[in-house]
């Protein structure tokens, strides 16, 4: 008898906070704004109130701040007869089973036009490339989570569009910019900037490089205000957006004997800049580095020796030892999840058939994704040492951020 009241009793206390929470529009809208972007809009159909409240401007706002700490998986494009696939999304469940297959209206938005390029991506937003069947071509901004798209007009320009990249900070504005680096005349290269609010602009700032594809140009990254640019062989540089300027900043060294750095990987991971190069002298391995935050200078954060994963994965390695000595290990870096604070630090690598997490700190590793042979239309020459670059992967991260 004591034991039913005492279950009956939780249970109503259960019910009225509850309805407490329920009815308490200022707090619900604070437990909402936590929850990844999916389920809001599932949370949609509770009830006409719930709809306005994952509906109104200010929810979005706040949802959108809080969800770009949170990336909970990876679309990955790989190209092949000239054309982009979005083969995969690789889930970032770490415990139990996780599910990749694109998901059914993305893939549906994807399939709707002649080609999809990925262009760029930022915080919840991608920009892509569209090819109709007409071979019209045209930009837009599309929302993953939500499934929209706004198109973005052409620069009204003649010369050669080497790169766009996004600048959205949600904590800031929740209106994005783009930031357009095109090739003109005497290989000169400026940078054009347009937000939804006006049109595209110069914004007065030029650079000379050896070749436009020293630079990842094309896969810069915003934090700070600034799209951040590395390159194998020059200095870094920075695109301030705001204040429409261009600056040198500092550059990882390249080692004596070498021209050039072996770039894996170029991320931003809880507001910190991360790059990962290959060690020139021992390619097995992998120097991370992080940017002071008074971007004074980088410095290695983790060196992480990938001998123990190439033990659980052969086909990392080739049969030569020596060939193996100076070519390193087939893999590639596809993102990095410092997550200092959860006691969790993870690079997602790309190895010949699979997608792999692997805790740099505790050595675990969870299989993400197999990739099978016939899902790729390669042979099994190509098969054995075929990886997704850091450069087909884009974050997920479940923003209700308009476009």
């Amino acid at each position: 008898m004591t034991e039913q009241l005492n279950k009956r009793m939780t249970t109503e206390s259960s019910s009225w906070q509850a309805e407490k929470v329920a009815g308490n529009d200022d707090l619900l809208r604070e437990i909402l704004s936590w929850l990844p972007g999916t389920s809001l809009l599932r949370f949609r159909c509770v009830s006409l109130h719930w709809r306005l409240i994952i509906s109104s401007p200010d929810l979005r706002q706040l949802q959108s701040c809080r969800s770009t700490c949170i990336s909970t998986g990876l679309f990955l494009f790989r190209k092949s007869n000239r054309r982009y696939h979005l083969d995969h999304h690789v889930n970032f469940s770490f415990s139990g089973v996780a599910k990749n297959r694109v998901p059914c209206n993305i893939r549906t938005f994807i399939e709707s036009f002649r080609s999809v390029e990925p262009i760029h991506y930022c915080n919840g937003l991608l920009c892509l490339k569209l090819c109709l069947d007409n071979d019209e071509v045209f930009y837009c901004v599309y929302n993953p989570c939500t499934n929209r798209y706004t198109n973005i007009p052409k620069p009204d320009i003649d010369d050669e569009i080497v790169a766009m990249n996004l600048a959205f900070d949600p904590s800031k504005s929740s209106n994005y910019k783009i930031v357009c680096v095109v090739k003109g005349r005497l290989g000169l290269l400026r940078f054009l900037t347009f937000c939804a609010e006006s049109t595209w602009k110069e914004s007065g700032q030029e650079v000379r490089v050896r070749g436009e594809y020293s630079y990842y140009f094309g896969k810069g990254v915003f934090s700070n205000g600034a799209i951040h640019l590395v390159s194998k062989s020059e200095p870094f540089l920075c695109f301030d957006v705001d204040n429409e300027c261009l600056k040198v900043m500092p550059s990882t060294s390249i080692h004596e004997g070498h021209n050039r750095r072996k770039i894996k990987y170029f991320g931003e991971s809880n507001g910190k800049l991360h790059l990962i190069e290959e060690n020139v002298l021992r390619p097995t391995l992998l120097n991370v580095f992080e940017l002071e935050q008074d971007y004074s200078k980088w410095f290695v954060k983790y060196v992480v020796d990938l001998d123990d994963l190439s033990r659980l994965f052969p086909l990392m390695s080739f049969n030569e030892p020596e060939f193996l000595e100076v070519v390193g290990y087939q893999f590639d870096v596809l993102c990095f999840l410092d997550g200092e604070k959860e006691g969790k630090t993870m690079l997602v690598l790309s190895l010949p058939g699979k997608v792999i997490s692997y805790d740099i700190k505790n050595m675990n590793v969870k299989e993400l994704l197999n990739v099978q042979l016939e899902e790729l239309h390669l042979n099994m020459e190509d098969y054995l040492v075929y990886n997704y670059k850091w450069y087909h992967a884009y974050k997920h991260i479940e923003t209700l951020a308009l476009v």
